[in-house]
């Protein structure tokens, strides 16, 4: 096995999880029929076509605004075909959002961060009494981390739920990837995150099906203070979704209920 099978075989997803694709087609179905029930309201934060966030109401109390930020590896997937992890976080505040952004290589890695970071600050503008809770999956567990750097936004946010999030970006750009991303040297070192780092309170969420190299950014991220590595058995990268949304009544709660969660 070469040096780029091996991390193709903890990255590329498309040949890794049987059904992959049928997970897409769910995750579309699933938001669609979530959008069909609901008024989603869509407001832009920029110029570009995918600088947008949408939100609905939820029943949940209003000091509390849940934020859907999706995956795709920086470079694919769409905040429409995940709205339905929106409904999972519908008791958890009084209103939900959703976060689309800019995809690499059209843009650096700088910029969907800065897109993050601007998604977030304009629903913090648009609903001043409500904390954010970040809720991310893959690179956009990355994405909402790296916006915690913005002290401004890390006040305003009660805590993040990170699913099967992507921390360390080296090993990233020795994969399949780094054919559609590029990553430069200083992408790497600027965006790799840390665990020990100030920070809102984490829950780290892997699955036990998941590659060695999600663990083990789970296990290493957790390791920081306000932070928990939380377990779901049977889940992989993409199942995760659903079997993280089964739980969120208890994840969101150890966000609410402690500013350190454990356990």
């Amino acid at each position: 096995m070469t040096d780029r099978d091996f991390w193709d075989s903890q990255y590329r997803f498309s040949r890794i999880i049987p059904g992959f694709e049928d997970a897409l087609r769910t995750m579309a179905s699933q938001s669609a029929d979530f959008a069909e029930n609901v008024r989603l309201i869509r407001s832009e934060y920029g110029t570009h076509s995918r600088q947008w966030v949408e939100w609905t109401g939820g029943t949940g109390p209003e000091d509390v605004l849940p934020v859907v930020l999706h995956g795709g590896y920086w470079r694919a997937l769409e905040a429409e075909t995940h709205r339905f992890l929106m409904r999972p976080l519908r008791p958890h505040g009084a209103v939900v959002a959703n976060v689309e952004y800019r995809l690499m290589p059209d843009i650096r890695l700088a910029d969907v961060v800065a897109d993050a970071k601007a998604a977030l600050h304009h629903l913090a503008a648009e609903f001043p009494e409500a904390q954010l809770l970040p809720v991310g999956h893959s690179a956009g567990a990355h994405l909402a981390l790296c916006a915690m750097a913005d002290s401004s936004l890390a006040t305003r946010t009660r805590g993040i739920i990170a699913l099967s999030g992507v921390y360390d970006l080296a090993p990233v750009a020795r994969s399949f990837l780094q054919d559609e991303i590029h990553l430069t040297t200083q992408e790497i070192k600027e965006f790799s995150l840390e665990a020990g780092i100030p920070r809102p309170p984490v829950i780290y969420v892997n699955g036990s099906e998941e590659t060695h190299e999600f663990l083990r950014g789970g296990a290493l991220m957790s390791g920081g203070s306000k932070a928990v590595w939380h377990r779901i058995a049977g889940a992989d990268h993409m199942s995760i979704t659903w079997m993280a949304a089964a739980e969120m009544t208890m994840l969101v709660s150890k966000i609410l209920v402690t500013e350190s969660p454990s356990g």
